[in-house]
């Protein structure tokens, strides 16, 4: 059986793309410039995970993140610990996500 160009193409690019996502891991000790500087990297497939800590007026800055409905851009909380996020009261966030359940996908 011959499988088309165009739907081997896809499934190549497909298949890279899914590779190419990549995990980063902030700490507590990093500022929110710092952070947001990796949130602003972020690209569907992508996970962002806070260590471990106590993390101070973070001032996270959501808006702008897209992930896909078949790669989802993650932020969680590392395997085993609790991240306090102390968020700064100024922090508006722009972005559809149910913090409660710990999913979202953002369109």
């Amino acid at each position: 059986m011959r499988v088309p160009i165009v739907t081997l193409l896809l499934f190549v690019l497909f298949a890279v793309s899914s590779v190419c996502a990549k995990e980063y891991i902030v700490a507590s000790t990093q500022t929110s410039a710092q952070i947001n500087a990796v949130v602003a990297g972020l690209k569907p497939g992508d996970i962002l995970t806070f260590s471990a800590g106590i993390y101070n007026n973070v001032a996270l800055k959501l808006n702008g993140l897209k992930g896909t409905k078949n790669a989802w851009i993650v932020i969680r909380g590392a395997s085993g610990s609790l991240p306090e996020l102390k968020i700064n009261t100024n922090v508006v966030l722009q972005a559809n996500i149910d913090i409660g359940s710990g999913t979202a996908f953002v369109a």
